[in-house]
């Protein structure tokens, strides 16, 4: 007995996906691989064999690729692209399989050797331009982009077709455009940028070339409907058309499923597999009647079907996945991968019995996750109450009705069908549970009795037996939540983006406890053009205050992030741009307005809410309740998982701002206060701050300045200090004044500094909430501190520097540019006490003031400040000035009164 192996991919616990991507971050994609590695996996079906030949020298039709998701058109134009990257790689690949499908037609073929290949996936919008496209990859493309950009007055809103045709002239190529339809629709047209009419022209002009000219150009690209816009230009010029629907695509398709899943199908011989499942096709003949002169025909669909029974085949393809929005051969893959790995290996045959409503690891998971159809899965649920239905109520239940699981998973499959066709015969049931030995008719017969007599949702209809679920409120809900047209439309028209934007605000801003802090704003539809017109007025960035940090969460991963949400901020917000938090989803996510699953359980919940107002017995609101809690609001809560906060801001060209992007751990009502933290404890530098704060005490500025400075970005391309709040900021102001780094005059009623000596946590304490709020912080004044808070509260007595040497003597003024120091204060011995001792006089405590460079009148007001009276003695006066003219110097000299001696010391340039 021959045994099959599933290709790697497949092997593992968790399924790798079967999209086709041109290229991915991991370096796996299709146009990433190596031909022979790619081809190794791809089967010559007639469609691509015509894709082959309609590209091939001599050929003058542009190919396009017709059909919905799924069908494989990716990997046909990626298995172009690398049998003209690598003629001789797709040469071999051709003969081999010459060989063994023993077809000489197959060497016949010609490949295109001469071209330059570009292959992109539009749908990844990595190009606003189609021209774009072609400019960067083609070898000669940055010197005809010169040509057609500096054209001056002539140049053209598309580039033309004599550079086109000269640029192909130099280098012939192959374009080929995965996903242009999906490109195509996701352009607009504006009077300013009819994008959409350009790219319209711009594939006449490649369609013409490609058909004139097939020797410098070939075109090929990807649509899934041969009447939208997207295909009409190609299709004036009568292109060859590949839509997976020719009379060999059934045939193809089953061999390229068993050829894509196994390693070796290929290698297995008739008459093994025909020994292997003689018994059944047996029981197949005779239980369906089938007549003498087509059983050759029916063995060979058998054994061409292998491992896998052709009415299976049939019944997955053609009824059960047309019903559903299934992608077809993907899909099929997937289903019939899970399927052989979880049945039983002694069963030589696997059958619709095979989708085990037991166990979690059959192939029910992937098919149900395929269809994505909820009253699927009801139906699936009920099935497994009827099964064990069925076990509870007949004694000896493995004795009387053995088959019970195999016969309620066929019938329960079998009921997911179109409506004429749905349930099944019985003798349909038993062809499917019979393997190696056929089973007795009359003991079928009694065993499907019992368990349809036990059964609650077994109905017979005709001669067909069928699982059913009777209307229900979830059914009903859903099927409302599903049409579209009830939400374009009428009373209802936009409330599911509305209640879907609603309940994201509410999943991520959370309780009065965070929402008190954080104003969470969902971004609707067109968060890019126009953000503020779909929301209320209430949010509007002119009414917010000052009370709550905003998060604003997009609906989607920008693309070019840092040149989007720069140029976002420059158009759309006029002030307070620094104070911004944006939120992001994941990123190669759909937009959340255009996820079908979220739209539907968004509107579901909406549906439910409304209709118990107006029915409160029959059950919405426990519904409403389940939807929302149960499955939209944990996929809501994993969606969006980014930061992404402004570093570097430049107004005059926003493309070269730049963001700082964090990836959260948190989820849902979490995720305010996570990204909170990252900003405080990660992104915010406290020596910035502080940088800039000293700044504007030098200049006496106040506490409002500070505030209304910090909300915008920092000009001049220097990194922004990030808003915390300004309720945190003001704390971390007062820090900084508590270590005795600056002074707070608040508004002339009390001077907060750092008292000599003082623990700047008492300090702290002690200037704690006296900021105060509002218009009061621009009469709030930050200053430099004097002598004793700069030294952190210690009293500075004696020189200060003690190598400084003897000191004038007589009258002195210290040397006004630091030269020089007084000498110590020394007071002379007094008396004694009686006992005829001297008394020491101790030197008074001495406390040192300093002023910053500021004028003549601040300096006069700090003297004041200081409580310095005209009898007032002080001593070590320093006067600093921070830099004058030699002229200024000289006048200042001669101003300096007489009877004192005066040190000088300066700065000046080498001559």
């Amino acid at each position: 007995m021959i045994e099959l192996k599933l290709r790697d991919e497949f092997k593992g616990k968790r399924l790798k996906g079967t999209t086709v991507d041109f290229t991915n971050q991991s370096q796996t994609g299709a146009l990433q691989q190596n031909a022979a590695d790619f081809l190794r996996i791809t089967y010559p079906s007639h469609d691509l064999l015509k894709t082959i030949e309609s590209t091939g020298p001599g050929q003058s039709r542009p190919l396009a690729m017709i059909g919905s998701r799924g069908q494989g058109k990716s990997h046909l134009m990626a298995a172009l692209y690398h049998l003209c990257k690598d003629p001789q790689g797709g040469r071999e690949w051709l003969d081999q399989w010459a060989h063994t499908l023993g077809d000489d037609k197959l060497k016949q073929l010609q490949l295109r050797n001469d071209c330059h290949v570009i292959a992109e996936s539009m749908h990844l919008q990595r190009y606003q331009y189609l021209w774009d496209v072609i400019f960067d990859n083609h070898p000669k493309g940055e010197a005809y982009r010169t040509v057609w950009e500096h054209d001056g007055e002539n140049k053209t809103a598309v580039p033309g077709y004599d550079i086109l045709f000269k640029m192909f002239q130099d280098k012939p190529t192959m374009l080929i455009f995965d996903e242009f339809q999906t490109w195509f629709e996701g352009l607009t047209n504006t009077k300013q940028h009819p994008r959409r009419n350009w790219a319209f022209n711009f594939i006449q002009i490649l369609s013409e070339i490609a058909q004139s000219n097939p020797e410098l150009l070939v075109l090929a690209v990807s649509v899934r409907d041969g009447n939208s816009d997207a295909y009409q230009q190609i299709r004036r010029v009568n292109p060859v058309d590949v839509d997976f629907k020719g009379p060999y695509a059934k045939r193809d398709r089953k061999r390229l499923l068993l050829y894509r899943i196994f390693e070796n199908r290929i290698q297995a011989h008739e008459s093994e597999i025909e020994l292997l499942i003689g018994n059944h096709m047996s029981e197949y003949f005779r239980l369906e009647n089938t007549p003498e002169q087509d059983r050759e025909k029916k063995k060979a669909e058998f054994i061409e079907s292998w491992p896998y029974a052709p009415h299976l085949l049939q019944l997955l393809d053609d009824q059960v996945l047309v019903a559903t929005d299934a992608q077809q051969t993907r899909d099929l893959i997937r289903i019939l991968v899970d399927l052989f790995k979880h049945h039983d290996p002694k069963d030589a045959i696997v059958t619709a019995a095979d989708f085990s409503l037991t166990n979690e690891k059959s192939a029910v998971g992937s098919l149900l996750d395929s269809v994505a159809n909820q009253e699927h899965k009801d139906l699936r649920e009920k099935a497994q109450r009827n099964l064990a239905a069925v076990k509870e109520n007949i004694l000896n239940a493995s004795q009387v009705v053995p088959h019970a699981e195999d016969i309620i998973s066929s019938l329960w499959l079998r009921s997911l069908n179109v409506e004429q066709m749905r349930g099944a015969e019985p003798h349909n049931l038993q062809i499917d549970i019979t393997r190696d030995k056929a089973i007795d008719d009359n003991a079928f017969e009694v065993e499907l009795a019992q368990i349809v007599d036990n059964s609650f949702n077994i109905h017979q209809v005709g001669g067909r037996l069928v699982f059913k679920q009777e209307e229900n409120a979830r059914a009903k809900l859903l099927s409302y939540a599903k049409n579209n047209r009830i939400f374009r439309e009428g009373e209802h028209a936009g409330k599911d983006i509305d209640h879907l934007s609603k309940l994201i605000e509410y999943v991520l801003g959370g309780d009065s406890q965070v929402s008190a802090k954080f104003r969470v704003l969902m971004l609707r539809n067109h968060w890019d053009t126009d953000p503020w017109s779909d929301l209320e007025e209430r949010f509007h960035p002119k009414l917010w205050d000052d009370k709550k940090l905003t998060v604003l969460v997009l609906p989607e991963y920008p693309e070019k992030r840092d040149a989007t949400l720069g140029g976002w901020l420059k158009t759309h917000l006029q002030e307070n741009r620094n104070t911004i938090r944006f939120l992001l989803p994941q990123k190669g996510m759909d937009n959340v307005f255009y996820d079908r699953e979220l739209i539907v359980l968004a509107r579901a919940v909406y549906l439910a809410q409304e209709w118990h107002k107006n029915d409160p017995k029959a059950g919405y609101a426990d519904l409403a309740k389940s939807f929302s809690k149960d499955e939209l609001v944990p996929k809501l809560k994993a969606r969006f998982d980014r930061l992404a906060l402004l570093n570097v801001w430049n107004y005059a060209d926003p493309a070269k701002c730049v963001f700082e992007e964090e990836r959260l751990n948190s989820q849902g009502d979490k995720i305010p206060d996570e990204i909170d933290k990252i900003i405080r404890e990660e992104i915010f530098i406290p020596e910035d701050f502080e940088e800039y704060v000293l700044l504007l005490a030098q200049s006496n500025e106040s506490v409002g300045k500070l505030l209304k400075d910090l909300r915008e970005p920092r000009p001049g391309g220097k990194p922004c200090i990030p808003w915390l709040g300004e309720t945190e900021l003001k704390e971390k102001l007062l820090r900084i004044c508590a270590h005795g780094e600056i002074a707070i005059n608040l508004r002339g009623t009390e001077h907060l500094q750092a008292k000599p000596g003082e623990d700047a946590s008492d300090a702290w304490n002690r200037m704690k909430g006296k900021l105060g709020a509002g218009s009061h912080l621009f009469e709030t004044i930050i200053q430099l501190p004097d002598s004793a808070a700069v030294s952190g509260g210690k009293v500075a007595v004696g020189p200060a520097d003690p190598t400084a040497g003897d000191a004038p003597s007589g009258n002195t003024l210290p040397n006004l540019f630091g030269g020089g120091v007084a000498p110590p204060v020394t007071l002379p011995i007094g008396q004694g006490n009686g006992t005829g001792g001297n008394d020491v006089i101790k030197e008074p405590t001495v406390v040192r003031k300093l002023a910053h460079p500021t004028s003549a009148l601040n300096l006069t007001g700090q003297l004041e400040s200081w409580q310095v009276k005209p009898a007032t003695p002080v001593t070590n006066i320093r006067l600093c000035i921070d830099k004058m003219t030699g002229a200024q110097l000289d006048k200042f000299l001669k101003s300096l009164p007489d009877g004192f001696t005066y040190g000088l010391e300066l700065d000046k340039e080498a001559d």
